[in-house]
């Protein structure tokens, strides 16, 4: 009967273990896993010279905020259309390691208000409808 008990339990541990309950977090920050590659993306696009950031919100959903991987690579472009300026994104979309933290404390937070970090590879306006 002890045997019995001994290799059930050993039985019951081999198949907790092997269950694969975990499974990988997604890397964050701009070195981090692609979650999304943005193509003609429609935005609007602010900076801020003085602190040399960036950041844009998806005219689909306000809700969501991108900040730029790399700004200061943007920021005479950006000078050009203007604070506020509806233009088209092309990049490479990663987690924002601060909401990724927020959002593992707080589901209410994770389905509410994204944040992401974006590379962008370009930026230009959106001709459709102007002559």
């Amino acid at each position: 009967m002890k045997v019995l008990i001994k290799i059930l339990l050993t039985v019951i541990v081999i198949l907790a273990l092997s269950v694969g309950s975990c499974k990988k977090q997604a890397k964050c920050g701009c070195d981090g896993d692609v979650i999304n590659e943005l193509l003609s993306f429609p935005v609007i696009v602010y900076f801020d010279t003085i602190n040399t950031s960036a950041w844009f919100v998806p005219i689909s959903n306000s809700m969501s905020t991108y900040y730029f991987c790399h700004p200061s690579d943007h920021m005479n472009t950006l000078k050009r259309y203007g604070n506020g300026s509806y233009l088209l994104v092309d990049g490479h979309v990663y987690w924002e390691c601060n909401y990724l933290m927020r959002a593992s404390n707080n589901p209410y937070y994770a389905s509410y208000y994204k944040t992401y970090q974006v590379e962008v590879t370009d930026i230009y306006e959106d001709l459709y409808g102007k002559k």
